[in-house]
């Protein structure tokens, strides 16, 4: 994937992601930002899930309480270039186990 593909596919995503995000009730209370290609969900207690994209190696990079998580660009979507799991499945996961509830992100 060239730089510039790579950079529309990452900013598309991203907006996405924040669509998604702030549709669902259940993140009414968490402040959700997207500036420069970095998306930051702040929760209540301080806590935070910073997305971001890193052009050098073509990948979007996820931090959570879950650990580092980074994702390729497939045919099939971005997906956790060590475990193979979708980016949605990914982020859905951790805000379920954040919010103690079962969260699905559609992107």
């Amino acid at each position: 994937m060239n730089d510039t593909s790579f950079e529309l596919r990452a900013a598309q995503t991203l907006e996405s992601i924040v669509e998604a995000l702030e549709a669902l009730e259940a993140l009414d209370d968490t402040e959700i930002d997207l500036i420069d290609g970095v998306l930051t969900l702040e929760f209540d207690d301080g806590s935070q899930i910073i997305m971001n994209r890193q052009a050098a190696a073509n990948q979007l990079w996820m931090a959570s309480p879950d650990g580092p998580a980074h994702f390729d660009m497939r045919d099939d979507g971005w997906k956790n270039d060590k475990t193979g799991e979708d980016l949605a499945d990914a982020l859905g996961g951790a805000l379920s186990r954040k919010l103690g509830s079962r969260v699905a992100i559609v992107i």
